[in-house]
């Protein structure tokens, strides 16, 4: 169940706020041949790592012919990276431009799914199967809303817009609890209840900021076509747990980055290319083992195309 809640939050993260074909030289992500004997690590390392080179990496395009040198995380979407980036805890939240203010209805659609260290680390291949099925499923269709914080600074409405999200996923906002209020919420630190629907076991969500980037910090950056481009990109540390029994389960922890890629169209409307990939997090037991395998690797690249729409 774990499982169905990591997929869950892994939309909830992205959405509220060319790659080399594969070559002869492998990865450690990589599958290697079976040796006739192996260490207990290579083996370990085997089992939970193998046949990553079946699994091509994201070949999505960036949103414009030319927009990757605009800024750093148009460089790294179409670099096709699988380490983390580089860039910081660069302000307290991301703040957008003024064209951003107001409710939008967005509709998201999967159109690329990749699991670069193999189905395995991936989650398994179901699993991996459930995250490709996605690529023929109807868009997700949600609203979302950004507002102004105390300094007249915009920003997104976060706990409206994970509101909205599970509403349009998981059959109604009552699915989560003790989300934190439009007027009163930690940008960095997001703690509440989820309940999926149907189930009796009630998990704790906690979503922590460890990087975050957004480009222009200031000013106006256009594209070859003269359209206002802004992208954001964040890194979150995502905990899922049953309370009182983390001893007997341990939380599922993950970093996932989100990068947006936004462009105001001449209509008005704004279409984002979102990439998000998924880090494991070694903890203890198999999940450090898992976290070994994938050797500072992304496990699982996900491309998304997003329209909004304004509706007041």
């Amino acid at each position: 169940m774990l499982h169905r809640c990591d997929a869950v939050l892994l939309f909830l993260i992205g959405s509220a706020a060319a790659a080399a074909p594969p070559t002869q030289q492998r990865t450690r992500c990589q599958a290697a041949a079976p040796p006739t004997q192996r260490t207990r690590r290579q083996a370990l390392r085997y089992g939970v790592g193998g046949a990553a080179a079946a699994w091509p990496l994201a070949t999505a395009a960036l949103p414009s012919d030319n927009a990757g040198a605009l800024t750093t995380l148009r460089r790294r979407v179409g670099q096709k990276t699988l380490a983390q980036g580089s860039y910081g805890l660069d302000a307290p939240d991301v703040y957008y431009p003024d064209f951003f203010e107001g409710t939008w209805r967005v509709t998201s659609k999967a159109v690329e799914v990749s699991a670069p260290c193999g189905a395995p680390l991936f989650g398994g291949n179901a699993s991996l199967a459930a995250a490709r099925a996605e690529l023929e499923a109807a868009p997700v269709v949600y609203e979302a809303r950004w507002i102004r914080d105390g300094r007249g600074r915009l920003i997104a409405d976060r706990p409206y817009n994970i509101g909205s999200i599970a509403a349009a996923t998981m059959g109604g906002r009552d699915v989560l609890q003790q989300l934190p209020s439009s007027d009163a919420f930690d940008p960095n630190g997001l703690i509440f209840k989820l309940k999926p629907e149907g189930s009796d076991v009630t998990y704790r969500a906690e979503l922590r900021a460890l990087a975050r980037r957004f480009e222009p910090s200031a000013g106006e950056l256009r594209d070859s076509s003269g359209l206002l481009v802004f992208d954001a990109g964040e890194l979150s540390r995502q905990s899922i747990s049953l309370p009182g029994k983390e001893l007997v389960q341990p939380p599922s922890v993950k970093d996932i980055e989100t990068i947006n890629l936004f462009t105001l169209t001449k209509n008005g409307r704004i279409t984002s290319t979102q990439r998000t990939s998924t880090w494991l997090v070694g903890t203890e037991g198999l999940a450090a083992l898992k976290a070994q395998a994938a050797d500072g690797r992304a496990v699982d690249v996900r491309t998304y195309k997003v329209d909004y729409e304004r509706l007041k």
